[in-house]
């Protein structure tokens, strides 16, 4: 994922432009900062009552998810044809640049107290349409479902375009709207476990509403961020969110969560366009950026990845969402 000089100028007067100074580190295409010490919860471990619904956050909870919604199957056809990778594909290169990703999330998702994963809501979100933020969102969960003592929490946030259910086979399920409504009550009940990865699980994004930018905006969506954050410990929730400039759901969204991975595709939002977006969503304490799309690699044909027997195929920044 090399970038040019100008595309990195980019980055560092974006980042200048929304005062994010901490300093930023560029390895393999991808521009991850130190996050600062995010807001304290104003809310208790406590169950929280909303509009005479409860979401319930306890603590004392066991460090596993509830598995009360029906189980779920993963699409490899519809994997494979957006060149997703899957559970029985894992000697491609983009296996091994999202297994390169997850290795840098994984840390900044935790305390550096106690090492407990107390920072770990994540966004995903771009300035733009079509700069591969499914994409990204569904090879960095299958990606981080492969490893031991962790949970992975998909949660679909475009209800315009529920794109997440696009990779998974079966009708229609309750979600992320029907919690906000109060249609749904508990977090279980909409949380459904991967049939073929024990470690991913998914809340679609429910049916369309048209108050979607103010449900996300309400203390409901502040109470289910807690509770996924605090009851579902050793999880990391990733939210595919849709584009900054194109809805106001991630502006919403970026005051709850602990990190927020911003797209950005080559020769895709311009300099005014990712500026303006990340200013949009300056609130959350923590902002990355991936390159994506980059051009063709730079590296000599013995690059690394041949050690792991991977075919020649391009770079997970080069492809489309």
């Amino acid at each position: 994922m090399s970038e040019s000089t100008s595309r990195l100028n980019l980055i560092q007067r974006a980042m200048q432009r929304v005062a994010v100074s901490r300093e930023a580190v560029s390895i393999a295409g991808d521009v991850l900062q130190q996050p600062s010490e995010p807001p304290q919860d104003a809310t208790s471990s406590q169950n929280r009552v909303n509009g005479g619904r409860q979401v319930r956050v306890d603590d004392a909870q066991p460090d596993q998810v509830v598995r009360e919604g029906e189980p779920v199957h993963l699409d490899y056809a519809r994997l494979r044809a957006s060149r997703i990778i899957s559970p029985d594909h894992q000697d491609s290169l983009t296996y091994h640049e999202f297994r390169s990703l997850k290795r840098k999330l994984i840390p900044i998702t935790r305390d550096p107290g106690t090492g407990a994963m107390t920072r770990n809501v994540v966004m995903v979100t771009s300035a733009l349409p079509q700069e591969g933020k499914t994409f990204t969102v569904m090879n960095l969960a299958i990606s981080l479902a492969a490893e031991s003592n962790l949970n992975v929490i998909v949660v679909d946030g475009d209800v315009v375009h529920n794109a997440i259910a696009h990779y998974f086979r079966g009708e229609e399920q309750d979600g992320l709207v029907e919690l906000l409504t109060g249609k749904r009550d508990r977090i279980e009940e909409v949380l459904h476990p991967c049939a073929e990865l024990p470690g991913l699980h998914v809340v679609f994004a429910g049916k369309r509403h048209q108050a979607t930018p103010e449900l996300l905006a309400s203390s409901r969506m502040t109470e289910i961020c807690v509770t996924l954050s605090k009851r579902f410990k050793e999880s990391i929730v990733l939210f595919d969110m849709p584009p900054v400039l194109a809805a106001s759901e991630p502006t919403a969204l970026a005051a709850h969560a602990h990190h927020l991975i911003m797209l950005i595709a080559a020769g895709q939002a311009t300099r005014h366009q990712v500026e303006a977006a990340l200013t949009e969503v300056s609130c959350c304490p923590s902002i990355s950026l991936l390159f994506n799309r980059s051009p063709e690699w730079e590296r000599p044909l013995s690059e690394p990845y041949s050690y792991y027997g991977a075919r020649s195929e391009r770079a997970a920044s080069d492809l489309a969402e």
